[in-house]
């Protein structure tokens, strides 16, 4: 799954990542992402996700796909950031 309020960057990123021969799910809110995983779990093996997004960070994300799933590999990507 791949995670960006901004659509341009969900958009090349999910060519790319098809490109290479993976299957991807894409979302621009993280809360659908959350929701969708929720439904689906297992259906993921890797979940890559922006830091700075509005309503819920990529870092409050990581925590609730980990609670759901302990093991689900999360990379957590950024522009910009203080931290």
């Amino acid at each position: 799954m791949f995670v960006d309020d901004e659509e341009v960057v969900v958009d090349a990123s999910r060519r790319i990542l098809m490109r290479l021969g993976y299957d991807v799910t894409v979302s621009t809110d993280s809360r659908d992402a959350l929701s969708f995983f929720r439904s689906k779990p297992e259906a993921f093996d890797l979940v890559i996700t922006d830091m700075t997004m509005p309503n819920m960070t990529g870092v409050e994300l990581a925590r609730e796909l980990i609670k759901i799933r302990q093991e689900i590999p999360v990379i957590l990507c950024t522009g910009y950031t203080a931290r």
